[in-house]
C-alpha cells in the first residue's frame, strides 16, 4: 500500500493550526480493522467514505494497523460533524463548558467548537 502526500500550501486544506492532535481520538475515528482499502489509504473519508481530493482532505495523523500503515482522513463536512457529536460527551463532566460564559476557558470545549466553526468555514470557502 503507498501513499502521496500532498504539499501544504494552504491552511485551509488541513487541521487549523489550533487543531489539537488531542482531538483525533475524541472524534472517534473507525476501528483501523473496518475500513476499506480506500479509508485505509486517505483516499476516501473515515467516516462518511466519500472519495478525498488531495488538497482538500484533512490529515487525521499516520498510524499502524497490524503492521500496515494507516492513513486517515476525512473531509471538512464530517470534521464538523463529528467535532460536535464530541462536545456532547465530553461536556457532561466539564465545569466550565456547563457556564456560557467561561465554556472558552477549557481547552478541549473550546477546540472542539473552534474546530467545528473551521470546518464549517472551509465547507462554505469550498463550495
Amino acid at each position: 500500500m503507498s501513499h502521496r502526500t500532498a504539499a501544504r500550501p494552504a491552511p485551509a486544506e488541513h487541521p487549523p493550526a489550533n487543531f489539537l492532535t488531542e482531538l483525533v481520538p475524541l472524534l472517534g475515528i473507525p476501528d483501523l480493522a473496518t475500513l476499506t482499502p480506500d479509508q485505509a489509504a486517505g483516499r476516501a473519508c473515515v467516516w462518511g467514505g466519500g472519495q478525498l481530493r488531495l488538497d482538500t482532505a484533512v490529515d487525521l495523523g499516520e498510524t499502524q494497523h497490524e503492521g500496515v500503515h494507516v492513513f486517515p482522513q476525512s473531509c471538512w463536512p464530517c470534521i464538523a460533524s463529528r467535532a460536535y457529536l464530541a462536545l456532547g460527551p465530553h461536556s457532561i463532566n466539564c465545569e466550565p463548558c456547563h457556564d456560557r460564559d467561561h465554556w472558552r476557558d477549557c481547552p478541549i470545549g473550546g477546540a472542539l467548537h473552534q474546530l467545528r466553526v473551521d470546518a464549517l468555514a472551509a465547507v462554505r470557502g469550498a463550495c
